[in-house]
């Protein structure tokens, strides 16, 4: 339902949904060049760490266009900043869901311009013009 969701919200963009880590790998093999990659986190299976580990290693510049969304972004970060630590990977954009329709377009046009975002957990709150806020855990 969430990805449906997200996937109206996205309605302007052309999207590609996968139902797992696995089957965004097999599209991701087929056709690599996408302006963004939007992952949760915590995925059955496959975790998001996971994916972006094997996204870096198999589509290396991918790797810098990646936003994540998590419902706990506090231990999503810690994940996430485990990942890239191994691998010496560029920090990836981390929402907290829920997020605000500008808040994830903000991230997504971060990412597909190859900005390279500070590290933390952003939300975007109403306000003009749009204010982006850095959580502190």
């Amino acid at each position: 339902m969430l990805r449906r969701c997200t996937t109206r919200i996205l309605a302007d963009f052309e999207v590609i949904c996968a139902n797992s880590g696995a089957e965004a790998l097999a599209i991701l093999a087929k056709d690599s060049d996408f302006d963004a990659v939007l992952s949760d986190v915590m995925m059955p299976r496959m975790s998001g760490a996971e994916f972006f580990a094997r996204c870096h290693r198999d589509f290396p510049r991918l790797a810098q266009r990646f936003v994540f969304a998590s419902g706990n972004p506090e231990n999503a970060r810690g994940e996430l900043q485990r990942v890239v630590e191994d691998l010496g990977a560029p920090q990836p954009i981390l929402l907290a869901k829920p997020c605000p329709r500008e808040g994830l377009l903000l991230a997504l046009f971060a990412a597909a311009a190859h900005v390279e975002p500070v590290s933390g957990t952003y939300s975007v709150v109403d306000g003009s013009p749009v204010e982006v806020i850095k959580y502190r855990g």
